[in-house]
């Protein structure tokens, strides 16, 4: 019998003997003993571990890349004096002397010497199986999933047991645990209270600023409102008792569930004098309720059937809506203008908490107009109304500091609307905490896969692992709401980028049918047909997505850019990319527009503007990264670039 070894799988994974050398397994070999560890108990049948170590292959393949595995470790075994599995015809285990990071971290929760749980975080060294590379989708799936389930119950047991321990040692140990965690807020809001308790406010002072410089600097991110509160003693108790402070609660630190706001459209009242029989009392019924349809493909409210929301009485029905639990209530009224040649709608948003009414428009066209104006009155009073209610939802967490897994959406929402990378990487740990609270979240999967794609975008394609998260999320977005198009929309995307422009039509297609009318979807499919060489299709959706969205996020124009290059209409392309917010991402299609359209001298500009961005970027590793179905816009793109003095 061999000493026991121990099995690190946290961080970079290792295996450690006992005289403190570290021995080379394959990758799979640590991937194969947290599977046994954390799924199987133990011990599993070969065939079904090699089957989820290697997903794609065949059975007989995931057998015979099992057994070189267990080959290569066995002859570790005998070399170095350790043993790992043990194994038989059919089945393989985990030797019970192997000593596993994740059982011993485990005993943080029940700690009781200071100087035990400083050893016990010393043991969390990163992230679950960190660097593992080469995993399909499933297996990637399951890490990622493990990784932050074990990383957020660490994080709250330690947090608990050093407020459980106070003193010196419990605070060295969340100084350390910050060094893993940097950008935690429970973790700073635990060294505040340590230090309040020690009586040196000058201290909580002072972790709270280097940890809102660090989030800052780094992510642009602001503490969450539960840690700044913190900069102010909230009882005289707080130095006494600290592990009693609520920001420290299971509800504080593990959240409550999504608390997606629901919202009910009224029947539309007619105006006194207009008969069953007019224009308004006719169109009136399909335009609420196809505003209400349209509002149910957006996924991020949860909306009142038409037959429910008609049985209200709209004259008093506010108090009796506020019974039901739901949020907000949509109040209408049609009916002819003067000279009764043209149509006047009023719509107002109600939150039913308070009866406070935040938002209210009007809307007159002539009577003639009015088939022609209909589908754009419907998609522009949903896109209204559902703005008005995230930034509501915005606001009242702000005001009441209790922010749900559907306010970290809207957060994560609003940094992902710009193409900079410190804000997409702000929002993704927005995203998470969303999903993290509330895994029924279909949007925050498919919004998570969608920082993915962007931060692809934005590193030229560097890292191809940034598309397996991205089509990770999305498939995990799409097994929770199969009807939601974002997740249909992200894979689509990712297959793009990664080369396969017949999925990525594919994907598109079944987003369309889930979400006709979301926007940031049809400037996405635009730009697949762009890359697809169909640029009158590509041209009818960016048109579209602009109606839906008039002040549209800097990616629109960027799209619209593209779109009139490979159009050879140089004044145009460069009119749209110009209405970019930052235009950073597009610098080398600005050049390349500026090189066709004869202006040397300011595509040389932004030439180096663009390499100081990203000082790498060769035209032949761009080709190598971006699929286009038509070679002659390879061509055009190269030569355009090449024109604009790229190599």
């Amino acid at each position: 019998m061999h000493a026991a070894s121990n099995l690190q799988l946290l961080g970079i994974p290792q295996l450690q003997l006992p005289d403190g050398s570290k021995i080379d397994l394959r990758q799979k070999a640590f991937a194969l003993a947290a599977l046994l560890h954390l799924d199987y108990h133990g011990k599993a049948r070969r065939q079904a571990v090699a089957e989820r170590l290697w997903e794609t292959a065949s059975a007989s393949q995931a057998s015979t890349n099992l057994r070189q595995v267990l080959l290569h470790t066995r002859a570790l075994e005998a070399r170095h004096g350790f043993d790992l599995f043990e194994t038989d015809g059919t089945c393989v285990a985990l030797r019970p002397q192997v000593r596993l990071d994740l059982v011993d971290l485990q005993a943080v929760r029940l700690v009781v010497e200071p100087a035990e749980l400083l050893r016990l975080i010393a043991l969390y060294r990163g992230g679950f199986l960190e660097g593992l590379t080469g995993s399909a989708d499933d297996l990637a799936r399951w890490i990622e999933t493990e990784r932050t389930r074990i990383e957020n119950q660490f994080v709250i047991d330690a947090c608990s047991a050093a407020l459980r321990l106070g003193g010196a040692a419990a605070q060295q140990a969340m100084l350390r645990l910050a060094e893993v965690q940097p950008f935690a807020d429970e973790v700073c809001q635990v060294q505040m209270l340590l230090a309040r308790a020690s009586g040196d406010e000058f201290a909580v002072t002072s972790i709270y600023n280097e940890f809102r410089t660090r989030l800052w600097k780094l992510l642009r991110a602001e503490p969450e409102p539960e840690t700044t509160a913190l900069l102010v003693p909230a009882t005289p108790a707080l130095h006494a008792a600290p592990r009693q402070v609520a920001p420290l609660s299971p509800a504080g630190l593990q959240g409550t569930r999504a608390q997606v706001p629901r919202i009910v459209l009224l029947p539309p009242r007619l105006d006194a004098g207009t008969t069953s029989t007019s224009t308004p009392a006719h169109i009136a019924p399909g335009l609420i309720e196809d505003v209400t349809i349209s509002l149910c493909r957006l996924r991020s409210l949860i909306v009142i059937a038409p037959h429910s929301a008609w049985q209200f009485d709209p004259l008093a029905a506010i108090d009796e809506i506020h019974e039901h639990r739901i949020d907000y209530a949509v109040e209408s009224r049609v009916g002819l203008g003067a000279g009764g040649d043209t149509l006047a709608l009023s719509v107002r948003l109600i939150r039913t908490a308070g009866r406070e009414i935040v938002w209210a428009d009007k809307f007159r066209f002539g009577v003639p107009e009015a088939p022609a104006r209909y589908r754009d009155l419907v998609n522009g009073i949903a896109s209204s109304l559902a703005d008005r209610v995230e930034s509501t939802e915005l606001a009242a967490e702000r005001t009441t500091r209790e922010p749900t897994a559907y306010s970290h959406y809207l957060h994560g929402r609003q940094d992902l609307r710009s193409f900079d990378l410190p804000r997409v990487r702000k929002a993704r740990k927005a995203f998470r905490l969303a999903t993290d609270l509330a895994p029924e979240l279909a949007v925050a999967e498919s919004a998570l896969a969608r920082s993915y794609v962007v931060e692809w975008v934005l590193r030229a394609g560097a890292d191809p692992d940034l598309l397996d998260n991205a089509r990770a999320h999305a498939g995990r977005s799409i097994s929770v709401d199969p009807f939601d198009g974002n997740g249909y929309r992200e894979l689509g995307r990712a297959a793009l980028f990664g080369g396969d422009l017949d999925d990525s039509l594919l994907q598109f297609e079944n987003a369309e049918r889930y979400a006709p009318n979301l926007a940031d979807m049809l400037a996405d499919y635009a730009d697949t047909l762009t890359h697809n060489s169909d640029l009158p299709g590509a041209r009818r959706r960016i048109e579209a997505a602009l109606q839906l969205n008039p002040l549209p996020p800097d990616e629109y124009w960027w799209t619209l850019g593209g779109i009139e290059f490979f159009s050879m209409r140089w004044p145009e392309a460069l009119a749209a990319l110009q209405r970019m917010k930052n235009q950073e991402p597009a610098l080398r299609l600005m050049a390349a527009t500026r090189a066709m359209g004869g202006d040397r001298e300011e595509a040389r500009q932004l030439r180096q503007r663009a390499l100081a961005l990203q000082p790498d970027f060769t035209i032949d590793s761009w080709v190598s990264r971006v699929a286009l179905r038509n070679r002659a816009d390879t061509e055009l793109y190269t030569d355009a670039l090449r024109r604009a003095g790229f190599r």
